[in-house]
């Protein structure tokens, strides 16, 4: 992705911030008056740019770059470039930072009233942070984390993912090809479940889209992947979500980073033991935080398999809006399956006066319908009461 073409209008705040990469934008008559070590500079920006655009392997280029020589004017030039990169995170940092302190003491309250970030500013935060991910995530990982926790831009999210779970250089996409050439004992199940999955979105609804051979494709190949856990209804949610942001190849390495590094493949075992242990982990949590509602589920026998199954199984895929769903898997991302937990506990302490009215037939209408609609209106505010849990 390339900043200066998505974001023509981001030039003026470019200027502003971090003079240095004027130089991204100048013609060539502006070049000839330009120093020796600007034209250098210019160099090395735009060398970075074609990097994240093209979707090479940042690290055997990096570790080719760490080899080879460098003369001492790339040395002496590369450090005003990194303070710049520096700088222009800050101040997005610093905005950021103080719209979310305004938003937690008045989660209603109107955003504008807030230090103003605009979409030029996430923008230029995130493609420095990528251009510079190896650096940052080791140096900087707080100011990564906050970049994620306020909301990953969707025109660098499938990257962004692909870097956080460490799958953007991942062997598997060799794997991939090799597993797709086999046939899975599941293929029948897998063809009957697609169908049903994100039905109405643009990539899936259609039948024997491209959307839908990708989806087949990638759940297929992970039940040749990990003969263990082999195909379990849900996961085709968590794949369709990874294939809206990226290519099938990329979707399924960070499949198995889910479900392996992050540990959710011990939800889809046979015996399912583990997601049974999430559901008594989060009755123990509703219990400390949310007594009453836990004692009204307990005497109307509403089973917390009743209502939470598809919030662990599905990340939330089923049960709330895709906006919410891409947040979630944002963070997710940064601290694993606690999030699922956080949403959850969040989830119901925003329905709590209303669920403790309901029977439970109610509160099953709430929980697969009107939900949705609830947090379609304010998904932010979603999220700040999950990251207070």
């Amino acid at each position: 992705f390339s900043l200066v073409r998505c974001f023509p209008c981001c030039v003026s705040l470019l200027e502003e911030i971090v003079p240095r990469f004027r130089i991204l934008v100048m013609d060539e008559t502006v070049r000839e008056r330009m120093s020796e070590e600007d034209v250098e500079l210019l160099a090395k920006l735009e060398e970075q740019n074609k990097l994240i655009e093209s979707d090479l392997r940042r690290k055997t280029t990096l570790k080719a770059k760490d080899e080879a020589p460098s003369p001492p004017t790339q040395r002496q030039s590369s450090k005003p470039a990194k303070n710049a990169v520096n700088h222009a995170i800050d101040q997005v940092l610093k905005k950021l930072s103080s719209l979310s302190a305004s938003f937690r003491k008045s989660p209603n309250a109107d955003a504008s009233t807030a230090a103003p970030v605009t979409e030029e500013d996430v923008y230029l935060a995130w493609g420095a942070v990528i251009a510079e991910w190896d650096e940052m995530i080791q140096k900087r990982p707080k100011h990564v984390r906050q970049l994620v926790r306020d909301g990953t831009p969707d025109a660098v999210r499938g990257l962004a993912w692909q870097l956080l779970s460490k799958s953007f250089d991942s062997p598997l996409k060799e794997t991939y090809a090799d597993l797709l050439e086999m046939s899975s004992p599941c293929e029948k199940t897998i063809l009957r479940d697609i169908a049903r999955t994100f039905p109405q979105h643009d990539l899936f609804k259609e039948q024997n889209s491209l959307g839908q051979e990708s989806l087949f494709n990638v759940v297929k190949a992970y039940s040749l992947y990990d003969k263990e856990v082999g195909y379990c209804q849900g996961s085709p949610f968590i794949v369709g979500i990874l294939l809206m942001q990226m290519p099938e190849e990329e979707a399924f390495s960070v499949f198995v980073s889910i479900m392996k590094d992050y540990g959710m493949r011990r939800l889809f075992t046979p015996s399912m033991a583990h997601l049974n242990l999430c559901f008594y982990l989060l009755e123990c949590l509703m219990q400390e935080s949310l007594p009453e509602l836990f004692l009204h589920f307990q005497a109307q026998g509403f089973h917390t398999s009743l209502w939470a199954s598809s919030w662990f199984l599905t990340m939330f895929a089923t049960s709330l809006p895709m906006t919410l769903v891409f947040r979630i898997l944002d963070l997710f991302f940064l601290d694993g399956m606690e999030i699922l937990f956080r949403f959850g506990l969040a989830l119901l302490d925003s329905s709590k006066v209303q669920l403790l009215q309901m029977d439970t037939e109610g509160m099953q209408r709430h929980f697969q319908k009107e939900m949705w609609a609830i947090h379609e209106r304010n998904p932010e505010q979603l999220v700040s009461m999950a990251m207070q849990v």
